[in-house]
């Protein structure tokens, strides 16, 4: 919530407040996103089914980076 908090009050600073803030918040979401999901992958799945899924999220991840870039 105060990264969230903290990129809203950067929008309107500026874009060197802005490209500093954005990456720190998206890691955090992405940080607490992959610790609630990857246990229990693990833990419900098979090897192969934990790898394919595991996959699926690093490519998730990926077209965030596209989308960010070609944006």
């Amino acid at each position: 919530v105060a990264g969230a908090a903290c990129s809203l009050l950067a929008e309107g600073s500026g874009a060197g407040a802005v490209a500093g803030i954005l990456p720190f918040t998206a890691g955090g979401f992405i940080y607490l996103g992959t610790v609630s999901v990857i246990p229990e992958i693990l833990r419900n799945s098979g090897p192969a089914q934990a790898l394919l899924q595991l996959l699926a999220l690093l490519a998730g991840v990926a077209m965030m980076l596209l989308i960010a870039h070609y944006e």
